[in-house]
């Protein structure tokens, strides 16, 4: 027993335990690019709290354990800004959320860190929750234009012959007449985590948008692929064979290189943000004019004066 109380003790033994702690930080860093780059959907969400609360449990242990090593304050101050992207991105998904929030907060506040600055930190992490929450949701509410999108083919979506692509519709009800949109995504770059959640693709391609003159149009519609071409109405609009291509194994790999694909959630209508890219269009060809010349009129005459 007293061996054992001397290897906890021991200074180096705790030094390696510590460094465990960073597995936690990899999940924190893991789940926030999930939620930016892909969305979370449960298979069975309860297993999901079950194991996650688990696992934050024990590293709560460990940060405990590890309170005094420098290692545990660094990773301390290291999840407080990896939190942060999940917490603003995902808000309501309270089985991710309120474990990761709970371990954050304490791995925090436990660390034996110099008083003076945990103080200055704790006061860093504090305005940039603050205001960076505050700006996030002045950007959401204020600046984006809200639509409510109603889904007008199946669940899942319309999935191509050959199972690589998808496609669906949406009837985009906004402040005037509306718009139907159609989307397609790619069908094989979803994964399963744990059995228990699924992170979907949110890489997609606007094939089709059309302003609805009535109500009703959003009733007209005939999506349906033919072999590896879509068709809206009888119009072919995306083929597959324009984004895949035959990879060093011989297997076909999506080809996303193209400008038309978007690959985050943040493919929303921005008033603010679609004024500064055309001031920045403008700019760029003013630019780009004054660097190739300007030819002048025959009857235009240029004097130098030295």
């Amino acid at each position: 027993m007293e061996k054992l109380k001397a290897v906890l003790k021991n200074k180096w033994f705790i030094l390696v335990v510590s460094l465990l702690c960073s597995a936690y930080t990899i999940c924190l860093c893991y789940f926030a690019y999930a939620v930016f780059f892909y969305n979370i959907a449960y298979i069975n969400k309860t297993k999901f709290a079950v194991i996650y609360t688990v696992l934050s449990l024990l590293a709560g242990l460990l940060f405990f354990y590890t309170r005094r090593s420098f290692i545990t304050c660094i990773i301390s101050m290291v999840n407080m800004a990896v939190f942060f992207p999940t917490l603003l991105l995902d808000w309501g998904n309270w089985p991710l959320l309120v474990p990761a929030a709970m371990v954050t907060l304490f791995g925090f506040f436990c660390c034996k860190m110099n008083d003076t600055m945990k103080t200055i930190f704790g006061t860093i992490f504090l305005l940039l929750y603050i205001l960076g929450g505050i700006a996030f949701f002045l950007i959401m509410n204020v600046f984006r234009v809200t639509t409510v999108d109603t889904l007008l083919t199946p669940i899942g979506g319309i999935v191509s012959p050959s199972g690589n692509f998808r496609c669906y519709a949406l009837d985009v009800q906004n402040k005037s007449s509306g718009k139907i949109a159609v989307y397609v995504e790619p069908n094989k770059l979803d994964t399963d985590v744990l059995g228990c959640i699924r992170l979907e693709t949110t890489i997609k391609k606007l094939v089709k948008q059309a302003i609805k003159e009535n109500k009703d149009d959003a009733l007209r519609y005939d999506i349906h692929w033919d072999g590896d071409l879509l068709f809206i109405n009888g119009e072919e609009y995306f083929d597959e064979a324009d984004f895949l291509s035959e990879g060093g194994s011989g297997e076909m790999a999506y080809n996303f290189t193209e400008d038309v694909w978007t690959h985050t959630y943040f493919n929303f209508d921005y008033p603010i943000f679609e004024l500064i890219d055309m001031v920045t269009t403008l700019v760029s060809e003013k630019l780009l004019n004054n660097e190739e010349g300007i030819e002048l009129p025959e009857d235009v005459t240029v004097t130098t004066i030295a």
